[in-house]
């Protein structure tokens, strides 16, 4: 069995979204910003976490 590819006019692909934003403006990165900080701020948590937990084990060695 030949089957026969017929020359059809494809129609465009449309992309379901599409960007009309001007490039020259500047880009609103609110999510990674958002990540960003949070990240920064457990890190800083951690941090005050492990410096409290030895200052306490230091407080109890000392006693």
């Amino acid at each position: 069995m030949e089957t026969e590819h017929t020359e059809r006019a494809h129609r465009a692909i449309h992309t379901a979204t599409v960007d009309n934003t001007d490039p020259r403006a500047p880009r609103r990165n609110i999510a990674k910003d958002i990540v960003s900080s949070s990240r920064r701020l457990r890190q800083r948590v951690a941090v005050s976490v492990g410096l409290c937990i030895g200052l306490l084990a230091l407080v109890i060695v000392f006693e």
